[in-house]
């Protein structure tokens, strides 16, 4: 049984980008609450700690929901294509609000992209052993874990 590359390299995408994001989330967007909108280091911290909130209850959520979700794309896809594809078109709405100095809509925006992110969090890390044979998942594992480094 040999371990497929390819496929492993196409899963650790979902994961890739997960790092990606919050790497330029945790970094970005207190400078952005700070300089355009004057929060303090406090309220700074309670809006990027919203995120962490969430996520203790929307991860298991929608990983349980994607267990048990069945279509002709999988059960983990429609998760994450539908998480990828409204992340990316409210992430784009920060820096125009930004711009704008458009608090609401920055918010709004920001608490659309933490919530698109939660339906596919779980999916992506879950993806990997719904298509590796149990003896690979190890290697498998470690390409994945290496592409989020």
């Amino acid at each position: 049984m040999k371990l497929d590359k390819k496929q492993t390299f196409l899963v650790g995408l979902a994961f890739m980008s997960i790092i990606a994001f919050w790497e330029v989330y945790d970094n970005v967007i207190p400078v952005m609450l700070k300089s355009t909108f004057g929060f303090s280091d406090t309220a700074t911290g309670a809006v990027m700690g919203i995120d962490n909130v969430l996520a203790l209850f929307m991860l298991p959520f929608f990983g349980a929901l994607s267990d048990r979700t069945k279509t002709r794309i999988g059960r983990r896809m429609p998760y994450i294509l539908g998480g990828t594809l409204v992340t990316s078109v409210f992430v784009m709405l920060l820096p125009i609000a930004q711009q704008t100095k458009n608090l609401i809509l920055f918010m709004i925006a920001l608490a659309v992209v933490l919530l698109a992110m939660s339906t596919y969090r779980s999916p992506a890390v879950a993806l990997m052993p719904d298509v590796t044979p149990k003896p690979l998942r190890s290697k498998a594992n470690a390409i994945i874990n290496l592409m989020g480094a």
